[in-house]
């Protein structure tokens, strides 16, 4: 299914905004475990997704969108408290 064009650029994507998220987690000083709870995920979804991060397979759940609009979201409220605690 990865030799399709399309599959690679949304693993790309996908990835990119799952760097971006642990990245602005990490500039305000978030645990891995404080992402986690802002994109509720339990512990074993978390490890999947964060083994994709790492060039793993994707993940099954949460589906692919759910999980773009969830790392959207908390990395939006990331951005938000950064710039009130600058």
């Amino acid at each position: 299914m990865l030799h399709n064009p399309a599959w690679q650029a949304a693993d790309a994507l996908t990835r990119a905004q799952l760097a971006l998220l642990s990245g602005l987690g990490r500039e305000i000083g978030l645990t891995p475990d404080d992402r986690r709870r802002a994109l509720d995920l339990d512990d074993r979804t978390w490890a999947e997704w964060m083994a994709f991060l790492d060039h793993g397979p994707l993940p099954a759940r949460p589906a692919l969108p759910d999980m773009l609009r969830r790392v959207g979201q908390a990395a939006f409220h990331i951005d938000v408290v950064a710039s009130l605690r600058g």
